[in-house]
């Protein structure tokens, strides 16, 4: 498994409403998946700094969608356009 992060996101209910226009119909996680409806990944929207309130959107990709970078990385170009935030990755 590899993951992906979208921080800081500075609100929460601005990164629900995003989460959940992009990939519509769950939450917590929001699940994004493939046309045969395997799920590729995780998103989860996870406290980063409890003194400040910062939050990171993490995207766990599962292990049988490993070389789906490209899908994953749109979705979270789109989520930083509306909550703001850099893209990193766990490698």
């Amino acid at each position: 498994m590899k993951s992906y992060f979208l921080a800081p996101i500075a609100s929460r209910s601005a990164a629900v409403t995003a989460l959940s226009a992009v990939l519509p119909g769950q939450a917590e996680p929001w699940l994004l998946k493939d046309n045969a409806g395997d799920v590729m990944a995780y998103f989860s929207l996870v406290e980063s700094d409890s003194t400040t309130g910062e939050r990171t959107i993490q995207v766990d990709v599962s292990g049988r969608h490993y070389n789906r970078d490209a899908d994953i990385v749109s979705i979270l170009q789109t989520l930083k356009r509306e909550v703001g935030g850099e893209i990193t990755n766990d490698s």
